[in-house]
């Protein structure tokens, strides 16, 4: 497993302004003090749930989570009237069926919900919220509040549900990374997201990982790591959907895209992906090419 367990990456977990120490050391004792550990690794076999969004790091995980571990993966997949739904519902359809046929016995179909996060009724309220706040030191971090917690809210009461078909899932697997800014991408928010799993079902048995940032397995890697197993497994992530955009193609050039590109630069792997746009030298906004966007829209309607 040392391609994908103890890696420490060029981030440091102290260094980020999303993560707060002591509060993830108390959650951590909190954990100890109920079962014994903060988290373990469930056993070859063992079943769980995993978010597949259609982009890469989902989509990689899940791979990890089947070969390197040979565990039952039953995914689930967010439908909240995002702007790029289409293109990211052909990419984890692509995906189910890359999984389902390389390992028929351990990857179960992906259940897609629909689940509106954040609300139509505020939507366009909390857009212009952001946009407000965009330049407020930290304050860009929050991103929609509460979008990761009802997406893993819904993925632990999947998990849940499936008891009804006498399959015992007790683990929710995220794939957030060391570069993750977001508040709801953090270490922190991961364990305080386990403990009110524990809470709200009365059991201590049930687990939060998201690898990439699991410190107890003294991770703390980027998307280079897995853009590298995923090259290395023929695993083409270059069919999953980064772009949060409504382009055809993946524009190139928004934050997850220019991450995406800096991921395959630092893996030293050619990046087979189309784009849109030249990939920025400086860090992109989700604001940028506006104009382009609603240009195609139109002349697509």
């Amino acid at each position: 497993m040392s391609k994908i367990l103890n890696n420490q990456g060029k981030i440091k977990i102290d260094d980020k302004v999303n993560e707060d120490i002591n509060l993830l050391k108390n959650f951590n004792d909190t954990l100890k003090a109920k079962r014994e550990y903060v988290v373990k690794m469930p056993v070859k076999g063992e079943s769980v749930v995993a978010c597949l969004s259609g982009g890469q790091d989902s989509v990689a995980n899940i791979g990890i989570l089947l070969k390197e571990f040979g565990l039952n993966v039953y995914p689930f997949f967010i439908n909240r009237s995002q702007s790029n739904y289409k293109y990211e519902k052909e990419a984890v359809d692509y995906f189910n069926a890359f999984y389902k046929k390389r390992f028929p016995k351990l990857y179960h179909d992906y259940l897609e919900i629909i689940v509106n996060t954040p609300g139509v009724e505020y939507k366009d309220l909390l857009r212009k919220t952001k946009r407000m706040v965009d330049d407020i030191p930290l304050r860009h971090n929050i991103s929609y509040p509460a979008r990761g917690p009802i997406v893993f809210l819904t993925g632990m009461e999947y998990g849940y549900s499936l008891q009804a078909k006498n399959i015992e899932v007790k683990t929710i697997f995220a794939s957030n990374m060391s570069s993750d800014f977001s508040y709801h991408c953090s270490q922190t928010w991961v364990r305080l997201m386990n403990i009110l799993f524990c809470q709200i079902l009365n059991d201590w048995s049930w687990q939060f990982i998201s690898l990439p940032i699991e410190t107890e397995f003294n991770n703390h890697y980027d998307k280079d790591v897995f853009i590298k197993w995923a090259y290395q497994n023929g695993v083409p992530l270059h069919k999953a959907r980064t772009c949060v955009k409504s382009f055809n193609a993946e524009c190139g050039d928004c934050p997850t895209c220019w991450d995406r590109r800096r991921g395959y630069k630092e893996a030293s792997v050619k990046d087979p992906t189309k784009y849109k746009f030249p990939m920025s030298k400086k860090y992109p906004t989700y604001y940028d090419h506006e104009k382009e966007e609603e240009y195609e829209k139109r002349n697509r309607n």
